[in-house]
């Protein structure tokens, strides 16, 4: 997990937002390799062993998948993967091709829940079951896997920036929050919505009458 990712990673337990804290035994190379990451909120640890950080058991593992330079191509250029500016997400199967995709380009990837024999040079990897643990518009884009539950999707989604591109499977519906740009017989390729208005509604003041 490199270590520019853990100011954006929030606690997936279901309270307030607060970022988490790090306690590395072993870095190599900016990358904490072996630690524990803590919620100052519910008092939550999260184990980080072999450079993955452990947020939940995922229950069933994600099927490996052969890398595919072709594929790897179709992700980094639907992603808009062409600079360094944010992280993407590819979640799933799509994390097979991570090594394909930084022959491409720079962008840093985090993988969620991949093949467990994967191995590859990545920024980091979590694992999860219903939320993906990122502030949200912390990601630049994501790729999602058609395996992912309704609420893991929907994380993922959230965690990307309004303007972000999302990317998923045929098979899977398109998420709220995101607008289809084009679509072929395997795959779409969407785009974040802004962020719904948030801004506190003021009521003006008026003295009251004595």
């Amino acid at each position: 997990m490199f270590v520019e990712l853990i100011e954006s990673l929030r606690c997936p337990r279901p309270h307030e937002e607060a970022p988490l804290i790090v306690s590395a035994s072993r870095t190599e190379s900016r990358h904490i390799v072996e630690g524990v990451l803590g919620c100052p909120v519910c008092a939550s640890e999260f184990v980080i062993a072999n450079g993955v950080a452990c947020f939940d058991d995922p229950g069933k593992p994600t099927a490996r998948e052969e890398p595919s330079a072709e594929t790897a191509m179709r992700i980094a250029a639907f992603l808009e993967l062409s600079d360094t500016r944010g992280f993407a997400l590819l979640c799933g199967r799509w994390g097979a091709h991570a090594d394909q995709i930084r022959r491409l380009s720079d962008t840093p990837l985090v993988l969620v829940n991949p093949p467990s024999d994967l191995s590859a040079e990545v920024a980091g990897a979590i694992a999860t079951r219903d939320a993906v643990p990122f502030a949200a518009s912390a990601a630049r884009a994501a790729a999602l896997d058609g395996a992912m539950s309704a609420e893991l999707v929907a994380s993922a989604v959230r965690a990307v920036r309004a303007g972000g591109r999302v990317l998923g499977p045929a098979s899977l519906d398109v998420p709220p929050g995101v607008i289809e740009l084009v679509r072929d017989d395997r795959v779409w390729v969407g785009e974040k919505t802004a962020a719904p208005d948030v801004t506190p509604r003021f009521v003006p003041l008026t003295r009251a009458s004595r």
